[in-house]
């Protein structure tokens, strides 16, 4: 009987216990964050963040900052405003490098309600390497601590000395200036306020803006890392002398580039007017203006890469670029006049060497080697850039383009074929190649307008030692064809046959969807065959595979050849005499 008040007792106890749980339950929200950075003209700064919370239920004892500048010399006292005009009172301590608490003085004040802590604290902006050079202007980089919780209307503002240029909020990547930004600049006398403003801050998200600011704002600041000072009449004059061979390097890169662009199309323009066409640019302008064009279009965006602009500058190189380049020539074909084919020796057909090639062309020797020297500028260029500026190898790299467009375009793969000469390598190789074959006869084939004039085509008699009768001749040519880029040579085997004979019995039987054509007589006939693929060694077998088709079974060569005396037969009075006997 007595087991129930003990009981009863423990039951309250209980309660009680859980009661006290209930009352040390907490809640409070960050609602937002107004932060004020003032720069001083020597690279110090300010930096002032309102935190504003909502307690919902306290005691709060204290906060937690999270992505504090370590190098941040806090202002320990912060000053607590609340919503009815009391003032409060907290301190600031570092928990670690980069966290910051702030322990409230009197939690029990900090019960319920609306709470703004103002914290402040200073840095130097080029120590802790917010501020860095950037070409010719300065960056700047601002981070807010990490938000606790999501709120809307995160405001900054940036207090800077007055500078000829306004600061203006920029893309971290790729230095654009950032148009999505909420952004008022107000340039008042002697300060410029730049006002941005996040629409919504996430939770766990830091504010972070980079910000381009005129190096002339932080006069007094004289760190070498980024500008020495810019007053005095010493570092005017250096200035200057800077200012001046700057332009004057601009000038002659304007005045190179346009003079080998105008040398390039000169060249290609007398060469397309040598094979009946006309030369043609990429973008339609006369030829007289591509070069300029050229040349003032790559020269003003290398400067406006080196001020600070490299959107605009890298738009510039593409017009550079476009203005270099060569189509290939328009070519209407023209008709060939009377002519005749004439066997050639191979000592009398091979003897002439095509020509070099342009040194612009990288299809020839010269321009090879130019093409090479050029790549190898370009890394040199590339890693002296890199140097100075981080991203300064990439505008190297993009300022090269229009090179590559002199070099890569006005071919002469692009040019219409001249006569037998731009097929002169392809026939060289293939001869010496079926001239190796013991069972074939190879013979170049030219055609000629009149006597003594140069042949416009060029191909390769083949023919089996033994051939079938009615044979004319195998012969072995490319037909051109053009493309948007340029030329194209496909290899042909031409069969030539006379009509009626075994030849063309054997052709017809052995390619009964053979199609025979009139050849150059009016009992001859001939087939086109196209190779497999349009290379070399696939027509070589092809040839050799159709003359090996012709060949006369009936009759086969000695393997060794006739040394015996002649024989010769005589019939005298009905009786046959051996001359040799």
């Amino acid at each position: 009987m007595r087991l129930r008040p003990v009981v009863t007792l423990a039951v309250a106890l209980l309660a009680l216990l859980r009661s006290v749980n209930a009352w040390a339950w907490q809640e409070a929200h960050q609602t937002g964050d107004s932060a004020r950075i003032t720069v001083e003209p020597n690279g110090s700064a300010r930096v002032r963040h309102d935190l504003r919370w909502h307690v919902v239920r306290g005691p709060l004892r204290s906060i937690d900052l999270a992505n504090v500048d370590p190098a941040a010399v806090l202002d320990p006292n912060v000053p607590i405003s609340t919503e009815d005009g009391r003032e409060l009172s907290a301190h600031a301590a570092r928990r670690d490098d980069r966290t910051v608490r702030i322990t409230i003085d009197e939690p029990r004040q900090v019960m319920r309600g609306n709470f703004t802590f103002d914290v402040e604290w200073r840095t130097d902006l080029v120590s802790s390497r917010t501020l860095v050079r950037e070409g010719g202007t300065w960056r700047l980089v601002v981070s807010a601590p990490v938000a606790t919780d999501g709120f809307d209307a995160a405001r900054t503002l940036l207090d800077l000395p007055e500078a000829p240029e306004a600061p203006v909020p920029i893309l971290a990547d790729t230095g654009a200036v950032d148009e999505t930004a909420v952004q008022t600049c107000q340039r008042e006398a002697g300060r410029d306020v730049l006002e941005l403003v996040r629409p919504h801050v996430a939770r766990g998200e830091s504010v972070t803006w980079t910000v381009r600011i005129d190096p002339r704002a932080l006069r007094a600041l004289t760190d070498p890392r980024l500008h020495p000072s810019i007053e005095g009449t010493a570092f005017q004059e250096h200035d200057r002398v800077r200012e001046a061979s700057t332009w004057a390097a601009i000038l002659v890169l304007a005045l190179a580039f346009g003079l080998l662009v105008a040398h390039k199309t000169r060249a290609f323009v007398a060469a397309c007017a040598e094979r009946g066409a006309a030369a043609r640019g990429l973008l339609p302008l006369p030829h007289g203006m591509r070069a300029p064009i050229a040349g003032l279009a790559l020269a003003a965006g290398v400067w406006l890469q080196m001020v600070g602009e490299p959107a605009i500058g890298a738009l510039l190189i593409a017009a550079a670029t476009l203005a270099t380049a060569l189509r290939a020539p328009s070519a209407k074909p023209v008709a060939r006049g009377p002519g005749r084919w004439v066997n050639l020796d191979a000592e009398e057909a091979f003897r002439t060497t095509p020509p070099g090639g342009h040194w612009l062309d990288i299809g020839s020797r010269q321009g090879r080697f130019a093409a090479m020297a050029v790549g190898l500028a370009v890394v040199g260029a590339g890693l002296t850039a890199k140097r100075f500026d981080p991203v300064g190898h990439w505008l190297v790299l993009i300022d090269a383009v229009p090179l590559a467009a002199l070099l890569l375009t006005g071919r002469a793969s692009q040019l219409p074929p001249h006569g037998a000469r731009s097929a002169f390598p392809w026939f060289a190789r293939a001869f010496r190649r079926m001239s190796a074959m013991s069972s074939l006869r190879v013979a170049p084939l030219a055609r000629v307008r009149a006597s003594g004039s140069p042949p416009d085509e060029l191909r390769l008699s083949v023919l089996p030692r033994i051939a079938m009768p009615g044979l004319v001749s195998v012969e072995v040519g490319v037909a051109w064809s053009s493309t948007p880029v340029g030329w194209v040579a496909t290899p042909e085997v031409l069969a030539r046959v006379l009509e009626g004979s075994a030849a063309a019995t054997k052709l017809t039987q052995s390619r009964p969807e053979a199609r025979l054509l009139p050849g150059r007589r009016a009992d001859e006939r001939v087939e086109r065959l196209l190779p497999r693929s349009p290379s070399m060694a696939s027509a070589v077998a092809l040839a050799r595979q159709l003359a090996d088709a012709m060949t006369d079974r009936r009759a086969t060569l000695p393997r060794t050849p006739w040394t015996a005396p002649e024989r010769r037969a005589a019939s005298v009075g009905g009786i046959v005499i051996d001359a040799a006997a």
